[in-house]
């Protein structure tokens, strides 16, 4: 069809794409180079085909459209920001972020089953963005792994408000608020039978994403998405613990909240979720058997601790963080995720992170991590301590 976009092309005279960094049914997202002002960009262009009925393409651009509107209202550390859009050869387009990290997508696929603490950080994060869009009256609609970035340094984005539903009847509707839309593994009870959609069925949908991480998959599998449509309206999701015993039973609990088939009984906002969330960050000292980590386990542990030293040592961040996420994988699936072990891990991987982005993207990590390792180990354990020094120096500004 004519106007075909790829590679090479320049859009409004401003935007030259370099690179496809993939796409969907919607769209097509290339790195570009905003020629204007120097700076990369990201840019999705939607997708339109010969084969359309006009109906059909101008669903897709008017949603398009809004998708660009909804995004563009939103300002926040935890939701992609919208750079510009506009239409070249009538195909429209919206300039965004250029976000260098992996979706959540390719986390589980690469890691399976996230560190509890990592998986409380990224869900409070998700919800603060959840909520600067729901205050403003937006409804993402397809929160799912695939729409969640998490960047180096350890931030997650909320990305691609294609599928966005406004709560104010005054704004011009491209799609039934009440149409089956979504991704199957991950939509709420009200999206499977096509009613309508509140901010609470984005918190179902956060609650499935919190299950995948903890447990290295959706709360339900189905071959199809009218299965999918069932087990969410009529199947109890198993208990996370039985999954992984060692998620702590206030998430285990909050989770399986965010659960709830009937919305009114999940909880009453993002903002109660990320309160949640934030409180479980500070763990209750306990007391653990050295022998949580049997020898065997131990001997793997430290020796993945010592090359990570080592490479962290010799500037080899990137390496010495994967040691360090290997290390991790360890201590989870031992579930001695409050021993020093773990926090020692955290504290190498923060470090590594630093070598890679620099002090000022992981101040506020060191700050966390202090607060939590005296929470668990006590204030005067010899690591607590060490880990306290560290994140004094870099909120002061220090190296």
């Amino acid at each position: 069809m004519s106007g075909e976009i790829g590679i090479g092309t320049v859009l409004s005279d401003r935007y030259l794409l370099e690179e496809s960094l993939g796409g969907g049914g919607y769209g097509q997202v290339y790195a570009a180079l905003d020629r204007s002002l120097g700076r990369r960009v990201a840019v999705k262009v939607l997708t339109l085909r010969p084969d359309w009925a006009d109906g059909e393409r101008d669903e897709r651009q008017g949603r398009f459209r809004r998708e660009a509107m909804a995004a563009a209202a939103l300002s926040h550390p935890n939701v992609a920001t919208v750079h510009d859009a506009g239409e070249h050869r009538g195909r429209p387009f919206i300039v965004m972020e250029l976000l260098r990290g992996s979706d959540f997508r390719q986390v589980l696929l690469d890691r399976g089953g996230l560190p509890v603490a990592d998986v409380v950080s990224y869900g409070a994060q998700i919800c603060a963005g959840l909520r600067h869009a729901h205050e403003r009256g937006l409804v993402h609609r397809d929160v799912k792994p695939e729409n969640l970035m998490l960047l180096p340094d350890g931030v997650v984005k909320i990305c691609d408000f294609g599928l966005v539903a406004h709560r104010d009847d005054s704004v011009t509707r491209y799609t039934d608020p009440r149409a089956v839309m979504g991704s199957p593994p991950y939509f709420s009870p009200e999206q499977a039978q096509g009613l309508d959609v509140t901010e609470r069925s984005d918190l179902y949908s956060l609650g499935c994403v919190l299950y995948a991480m903890l447990a290295e998959g959706p709360p339900f599998s189905a071959g199809t998405t009218v299965g999918y449509a069932y087990l969410h309206v009529h199947e109890a999701p198993e208990r996370i613990e039985r999954r992984r015993p060692e998620v702590p039973a206030e998430l285990a609990d909050l989770v399986h909240h965010l659960l709830a088939k009937d919305p009114h009984d999940r909880p009453a906002g993002a903002g109660e979720v990320a309160d949640r969330l934030r409180g479980l960050r500070r763990p209750t000292p306990v007391r653990r058997s050295p022998t949580v980590l049997d020898r065997n386990a131990r001997h793997v542990l430290w020796a993945l601790l010592e090359e990570a030293e080592g490479l962290l040592a010799a500037d080899r961040f990137t390496e010495a963080d994967e040691r360090y996420w290997q290390a991790l994988q360890q201590i989870v699936r031992k579930g001695a995720e409050n021993e020093a072990a773990s926090y020692a891990a955290l504290f190498g991987r923060a470090r590594a992170l630093e070598g890679l982005n620099g002090a000022a993207a992981v101040a506020r990590r060191f700050e966390d991590l202090s607060a939590d390792a005296a929470g668990a180990l006590g204030p005067e354990h010899p690591l607590a301590r060490c880990i306290a020094a560290y994140a004094e120096v870099r909120a002061g500004g220090g190296r």
